[in-house]
Parts: C-alpha cells; sequence; structure tokens
C-alpha cells in the first residue's frame, strides 16, 4: 500500500475525518508550524513525500507514531540528519490546545523526541475535558505550579508542586484546579499522540 493511501485510509476509516476536519485539528496541536493543507492533499493523492517533520505530524493527528503510520507501506522512514540536541524556545514552541478559557497545554518537547512533553495550564476553576488515549499509551505529569487534582478513572488524586503520577493513559482521566490560584504542570506522554 502506497502511504498517502494509508493516510486517507486511516483518517477516513478509524478517526471519521474529513480532510479539512484532520488538518484544523493538525493546527489545534502544532499552531502556526502545521503541515500546510495544500501539502497534505499532495501526500494523501501519492504526488510527493513527507518530510519526516510533516509524517510526525500526520503520525500524531492519528494518535499514532511515524513507524506505524509507515507500517505496511513501501515507504521508508526519512533520514534527517543525526542531531544530538534540539532546542524549542518558549516563544516557538510547536503547538496549542485550548479545552476552555481557563484550560489549556502547549507543546514543549521537539518535533524530533520520541515522546511529546507539554505545559498544562490551569487557571482558577479550569478543568480538562474527560480523555482516553490509545492503549499502551503512558502519562507523566509532574505538578509544577499550585494544586492539581488528577482524576484517573473515578480515582481522585490531590498533586502539589513536586508531586508527580504516572499512569497508562487509555484510561479515562482529567485534570481540573480547584483552588483559587493558577496552577501548572508537566505532562510528559508516550508513544506520541494527541
Amino acid at each position: 500500500m502506497r502511504l498517502g493511501d494509508r493516510i486517507r485510509y486511516l483518517r477516513k476509516t478509524e478517526k471519521k475525518m474529513k480532510l479539512n476536519e484532520f488538518h484544523v485539528k493538525l493546527i489545534r496541536i502544532f499552531g502556526n508550524s502545521a503541515i500546510s493543507y495544500k501539502s497534505l492533499i499532495r501526500i494523501e493523492k501519492n504526488q510527493r513525500d513527507g518530510h519526516l517533520k510533516s509524517l510526525h505530524q500526520i503520525a500524531c493527528g492519528l494518535d499514532m507514531d511515524v513507524k506505524e503510520l509507515l507500517s505496511g507501506t513501501e515507504q521508508q522512514l526519512p533520514q534527517e540528519k543525526a542531531v544530538l540536541t534540539d532546542i524549542v524556545r518558549k516563544k516557538t514552541r510547536p503547538g496549542r490546545f485550548s479545552y476552555n478559557d481557563k484550560a489549556g497545554i502547549e507543546i514543549v518537547s521537539s518535533n524530533k523526541a520520541s515522546f511529546i512533553s507539554m505545559e498544562l495550564v490551569l487557571e482558577p476553576g479550569g478543568s480538562t475535558k474527560l480523555e482516553e488515549n490509545a492503549e499502551g499509551s503512558e502519562i507523566l505529569l509532574i505538578v509544577t505550579k499550585g494544586k492539581i487534582i488528577a482524576d484517573i478513572h473515578n480515582e481522585v488524586h490531590s498533586l502539589w508542586v513536586g508531586d508527580s503520577i504516572y499512569f497508562k493513559s487509555h484510561l479515562p482521566h482529567h485534570f481540573e484546579n480547584r483552588e483559587k490560584k493558577p496552577a501548572k504542570g508537566l505532562i510528559i506522554q508516550t508513544p506520541k499522540s494527541f
């Protein structure tokens, strides 16, 4: 199977999304650095091979990693120059997502990392939506400011600055701030999915 055909199949069959809906999802995750709509069309029509950055974004949008995306296709993992370090500056973070006006996350890890890390920001009264990630995914949350309530599969945990919680993220989960001051946390998730 050709890569574009696999992407189109997964998007339509697994995610049940139109191409423009899928592109909006990528913009929510990666912001201004998201792959262009025209590039998505060309990749799905097998008119061009995606660069590793583009394939990473598409894989994240499909809740899988690049190797899984390429599995069963004739496409090989693009060879990129070996990079030992990759700095992500605060003003050039690769993506933002808002759950609502009191809760949001910002991607803080490099697109080249084998995991995704995000800064969770919860204003007073803020709460994320209930989520369940793909089977086999894991999350580590480290509280960096304030107090965060972590509800993992209906088990409620109160976490303060310096506390952390690890869990299998296919379990239903959400985070909230019941305090009168903002709270923040660092989320590290593997494999990359959003």
